[in-house]
């Protein structure tokens, strides 16, 4: 797991303001998962979650609030930002309003901070699509209809042990657009939740038609570099270096990943989609080293 963070649920959040979000990175990146991906993407990763998966990885453990209308303001600085470090001028689409990208907003878990659906409210005009990914657990009350909520159950572990699959909230259950779940081969012929989908998400595609993405479970042997040497530094990271630094996760850098076990992986999860009708689902951004 990268990070270490605190499980925390939506009372941490009761003091918060209105109009503000407790945000731990943003960045202009493809979106790497999901109904839009390969498609451009403007991320806003929310800070905090009600569950620690050993195998996440992601960076949410600390935070700033930021008001709604300086997210929207910053967008605009953070876009241009990297196509000016590449020496291009900012497209039309990436610049006109609406702008033809995703706002995505991820965590952590979104779902605890309930200012955000009004945060979509605003957000969605400035963008072609808004999409959120929650674990389903916490109701997120009020979410904007056109916002697509793409449903991510997770597994209750205690001492890293993985127990059961936690069904999410039948109400973001209903309001889910698409599910989503991370596959783990079968290890040495041992059972584990993550080798299987929950019989209820087969029968929610069943019943409503809707797809049900599978993610190969990518398995590091360490740190990303340049985080670890960060924090060996023992600094608190700005929010712009956190949404830099530790966003930036290459597929190529040398002994990341365990590529045995990923192999393992992505061939055991590509086969149960053949054999079920999934839709197996890459985090292609890690190929293109983008955030």
């Amino acid at each position: 797991m990268f990070g270490i963070n605190e499980i925390v649920g939506k009372h941490f959040f009761k003091d918060a303001k209105k109009d503000e979000l407790l945000v731990a990175s943003r960045f202009f990146t493809l979106q790497g998962e999901g109904p839009y991906r390969g498609h451009p993407a403007y991320f806003i990763r929310l800070a905090k979650c009600n569950l620690a998966c050993s195998f996440c990885d992601t960076y949410f453990d600390s935070g700033d609030w930021r008001s709604f209308a300086s997210l929207i303001e910053e967008a605009d600085t953070v876009i241009n930002d990297f196509f000016l470090k590449r020496n291009m001028p900012t497209p039309s689409w990436a610049s006109d309003v609406p702008k033809k990208m995703v706002l995505v907003i991820t965590g952590g878990e979104p779902s605890l901070q309930d200012n955000l659906s009004a945060f979509l409210e605003e957000a969605q005009k400035l963008f072609q699509h808004t999409q959120i990914e929650s674990n389903g657990i916490s109701l997120l009350p009020n979410l904007p209809e056109s916002t697509t909520l793409v449903v991510s159950p997770k597994c209750l572990e205690k001492d890293s042990k993985v127990l059961r699959y936690l069904q999410p909230n039948q109400k973001m259950l209903d309001r889910a657009d698409y599910l989503k779940f991370v596959m783990s081969a079968l290890d040495d012929d041992k059972f584990s939740p993550y080798s299987e989908i929950p019989t209820w998400a087969h029968e929610w595609s069943a019943k409503t038609g809707k797809s049900v993405f599978v993610s190969p479970m990518n398995i590091y042997k360490k740190e990303p570099q340049r985080v670890k040497s960060i924090r060996d530094q023992g600094r608190d990271l700005t929010l712009a270096e956190r949404s830099d630094i530790n966003e930036i996760v290459s597929f190529w850098e040398p002994d990341l990943l365990d590529l045995k076990k990923n192999q393992r992986n992505h061939e055991y999860a590509a086969e149960y989609c053949m054999k079920h009708g999934f839709i197996l689902n890459l985090q292609i951004h890690l190929f293109a080293s983008l955030p």
